[in-house]
């Protein structure tokens, strides 16, 4: 979650409005590489200091087109603490299907980054396509506007064991919600139309975290494990648990040819709310369209550096939404497959930044995308 809020923050390419603290060298110099001249913001990234106003385009098919924005302060520069800065700001976001959310938020890299924190205040007005959690009859194939008028608050903080790649922590999510359907048919499995709900989750986390760099990683690995726990003490609807793996490898082919690869499985226990099921995320396929009590992920990608500063990107990706290991062939799959480019926009940092375009089973869909589509 946090590095989610990082890219929107660098998000920025040539179109930047930002009110500079601390610029000791020409505008020119800070957008240009010393190495082969092309547009480059490693000097600017290196030298940011102050407040940054950062626009974005939102194009998740769940929620339709849209914008954002965000204002962002930098405690210190990346050349200062020889690390990512601390960053405290905040965000909005509109689309056409009447979505909107705002918000506020913190970042923080202490201790020479051996505690990594996150906190964050929003509320969100969501209008999503709802097609059921795991089978529902009716809504096989196509979807009923579900609103989600919410509160959310989320922190995270993890420690840095010794001097390894390994973090320990935990995170906590509290959202309170006022749901309404807007069904065209009667279905029992909703008892209402219109409910409020409460959502209080509590993680422990286990982090392994070897990439070469946060935004376009080229090798290592990201490993997460997560036990999830919720119940009516605590605020929440209900008594349930999760247990989750996330895991991320990038393995050089050649020089120029990257493979990365993805896994993310979720598997719930006890009475989960259906509203709070994992969903299956892949490029291509719109969120909340295929959720149920478990969700199993696989994707490949290949980044090919075809010529200079770009590069060509195809992948594909499977996933699945099941309510138990014996029915897991009727669940809710999804194939996809895509293409996309990529430029490489900050080299001192391995960033690179382009667009992807992806079908899944009755789905398309673009992205742009600053650093990596897997980021974390």
């Amino acid at each position: 979650m946090k590095n989610k809020f990082l890219v929107l923050v660098i998000t920025l390419l040539l179109n930047v409005y930002g009110i500079h603290a601390q610029d000791t060298q020409p505008r020119t110099a800070l957008f240009r590489d010393s190495l082969d001249h092309a547009i480059d913001i490693s000097n600017w990234l290196a030298s940011k200091k102050g407040f940054l106003l950062v626009p974005a385009l939102i194009t998740e098919p769940a929620v339709g087109y849209g914008l954002a924005g965000a204002a962002v302060y930098f405690h210190s520069s990346y050349s200062a603490k020889k690390g990512p800065p601390s960053m405290t700001g905040v965000l909005g976001a509109g689309t056409q299907n009447g979505t909107w959310a705002a918000g506020a938020f913190h970042i923080g890299y202490w201790k020479h980054d051996r505690i990594r924190y996150m906190g964050a205040l929003a509320r969100t007005y969501a209008n999503v396509g709802f097609y059921g959690s795991g089978f529902v009859p009716g809504l096989e194939n196509q979807s009923v506007n579900l609103n989600l008028d919410a509160w959310i608050v989320a922190q995270q903080i993890k420690f840095r064991i010794a001097e390894t790649d390994l973090f320990l922590g935990g995170r906590y999510i509290y959202l309170n919600t006022d749901n309404t359907f807007a069904l065209p048919i009667e279905m029992p499995e909703f008892d209402s139309l219109q409910f409020p709900a409460k959502l209080s989750e509590a993680t422990a986390v286990v982090n392994f975290d070897s990439r070469d760099n946060i935004f376009t990683p080229t090798k290592g690995f990201f490993l997460e494990c997560s036990g999830t726990y919720s119940d009516t003490w605590m605020g929440g609807e209900d008594l349930y648990g999760r247990l989750a793996v996330r895991l991320i490898g990038y393995f050089p082919a050649t020089p120029r040819l990257i493979l990365g690869v993805r896994h993310e499985s979720s598997y719930t226990f006890g009475n989960v709310p259906y509203w709070a099921r994992p969903i299956v995320v892949l490029r291509g396929a719109p969120k909340m369209k295929y959720q149920d009590k478990n969700t199993v992920v696989m994707e490949a990608e290949l980044n090919w550096n075809v010529y200079k500063r770009w590069y060509l990107l195809g992948f594909t990706g499977m996933g699945n939404a099941f309510s138990d290991f014996d029915s897991y062939s009727k669940g809710k799959s999804v194939n996809s497959i895509g293409t996309g480019f990529r430029y490489k926009i900050a080299r001192k940092f391995g960033a690179q930044m382009g667009m992807d375009f992806a079908k899944s089973n009755d789905d398309f869909a673009f992205y742009i995308v600053f650093g990596c589509s897997w980021l974390r």
